[in-house]
């Protein structure tokens, strides 16, 4: 092909809206795809980095979403606006503190306070103390103006420098309002024994910062059943927050002297913390696990264009070659081939690329490396998809065969590789372009129905398997807006990107097909 008919095609196409169109979504999607680190913000399998079933945020420019809470921290990390009171026995010292990244790293959200209170205490034992003593307390009022939400987390962070003659001490938080009053941190045993968990006995440590950090959506503070009537909701958020207006939340510390004895604790305590986890976030929401959807979103976009395009690629040269070899070579060798071909074609693709995706699940090498499976995934399209390439490229390339100036060219001495090259390949490539184009849309809907059918087999996030996970809790959805925003965007990208490819291919071929051509 002259300089002068690639310059004619090219130009051709940037006038072609059809392929202008596809190729701006290709573009897109492959931004995304490349970009996937810098476009998101969190892991694609974090779990709660909002709450669950959370709508995207700008959902709520819609009435019935306008007053969802997204993620934030309802207290203020200034020690100077929370109310401190302490027994007679303790002193209570504001200390300016600068907190290793270690103790801020694992909370979630930007917390960053400038200043700790010193509590240095002595509780000597008596019929009063023995069952234990609040030293210190530390309280904050906020105002809340949203729907509850369904999760939350809270806690301090604390460093305890000196203990002594002390049989326990722990930390109890509690959140007063509209709603009730909650201890967050004790909670019932068989419904009437009393556990506090946040505790030095159960591995508070001494002498270095400690994040007392719980939550309602963790294993290790069963909130379900925190309150004075027990209860067993499942959102507790749903309760503790359930009223709009103003809650005061406290954190105490109580002290158990030894028997006969004077306890002395000395603790810094920071300012503490208490985060509501969204029910609006993000571009695209969270899933049932407070997962963010955009970034599964996003870098499922990574496989669904990698399967598509590999598989593509290799199914065309596949093709291409075994098609061209076969008409050039004729006899036994074409025979042989096209045979191979009409067996593979009788093969069930989707049946078999089941049982073959199940077999490859059950690899050690695949459970240790899931991106494996997907290569193999390529191999298995490629093996499976080149027959019918084959048979068309061959029935061109034994048409060409019979022109005249291939006849002339294999007169004048030249072999089978350079009619091939020069004659047979040049004419058929727009053929093979077209081809590369709508080839990619059936390998895309293929690995997104393996996905949907198999969504255990791998943990990377795909669009087919996003859409298999929200059908999979679908019975929990209508509980929680129907979650719509979990299977609509990466069903929506699915059709877009193989309408893409379809509408490339369609430009090509009109480009490169004499016949289609706009006069």
């Amino acid at each position: 092909m002259s300089w002068s008919s690639k310059h004619q095609g090219i130009s051709e196409f940037f006038h072609n809206k059809l392929g202008i169109t596809g190729l701006a979504i290709i573009v897109f999607f492959t931004f995304t795809a490349l970009c996937a680190p810098l476009l998101t913000s969190n892991s694609p399998n974090q779990i709660y980095v909002t709450g669950p079933w959370a709508v995207p945020q700008w959902a709520t420019a819609f009435p019935q979403y306008s007053d969802l809470p997204s993620n934030m921290l309802v207290t203020s990390a200034d020690l100077a606006n929370w109310r401190i009171t302490t027994a007679s026995s303790t002193q209570a010292t504001p200390q300016q503190v600068a907190l290793p990244a270690s103790a801020l790293n694992g909370l979630g959200f930007k917390f960053d306070p400038r200043e700790a209170l010193l509590i240095s205490s002595a509780v000597p034992y008596s019929a009063k103390t023995f069952s234990g003593e609040t030293v210190a307390s530390l309280s904050y009022n906020f105002t809340y103006e949203y729907k509850p939400p369904y999760d939350f987390t809270f806690g301090d962070i604390i460093y305890v420098a000196n203990v002594s003659n002390v049989a326990d001490f722990y930390f109890r938080f509690i959140l007063s309002g509209p709603s009730g009053t909650y201890k967050l941190t004790s909670y019932a045993i068989m419904s009437n024994s009393p556990v506090e968990v946040i505790s030095y006995r159960n591995g508070i440590p001494v002498g270095r910062w400690y994040d007392i950090s719980l939550s309602n959506v963790l294993p290790d503070v069963n909130t379900a059943a925190l309150g004075p009537s027990g209860s067993t909701a499942v959102d507790s958020g749903e309760i503790f927050l359930a009223k709009k207006g103003i809650y005061n939340y406290t954190v105490q510390l109580v002290i158990i002297p030894q028997q006969g004895e004077t306890a002395f604790v000395k603790v810094y305590m920071e300012p503490a913390y208490f985060h509501v986890l969204g029910r609006a976030y993000g571009l695209l929401g969270s899933d049932d696990k407070g997962r963010d959807l955009w970034s599964q979103f996003v870098y499922g976009s990574r496989i669904s264009i990698e399967v598509g395009l590999l598989a593509s690629a290799a199914t065309v040269v596949i093709g291409t070659f075994l098609g061209l070899f076969s008409a050039i070579e004729g006899g036994v060798l074409d025979e042989f081939w096209m045979r191979v071909a009409d067996v593979i074609l009788v093969l069930p693709f989707l049946p078999l690329a089941i049982v073959v995706l199940f077999v490859f699940t059950q690899s050690p090498v695949v459970q240790k490396d899931p991106s494996i499976l997907y290569i193999w995934l390529v191999v298995l399209f490629s093996v499976l998809s080149w027959p019918g390439l084959a048979r068309v490229i061959r029935s061109q390339a034994l048409s060409l065969k019979e022109r005249g100036y291939v006849e002339a060219a294999r007169a004048l001495g030249a072999g089978k590789l350079y009619i091939m090259n020069k004659h047979l390949l040049p004419n058929i490539m727009g053929l093979v372009y077209a081809n590369l184009a709508l080839s990619v849309p059936g390998f895309i809907l293929t690995e997104a129905s393996l996905d949907f059918l198999f969504p255990n087999a791998s943990t990377i996030p795909t669009w087919g398997r996003m859409i298999a996970k929200a059908y999979e809790h679908a019975a929990s959805a209508t509980a929680y807006g129907f979650g719509w925003w979990w299977f609509l965007f990466p069903g929506l990208a699915i059709v877009l990107l193989s309408l893409a490819f379809v509408l490339l291919g369609y430009a090509l071929d009109e480009i490169f097909n004499p016949r289609l051509r706009k006069r």
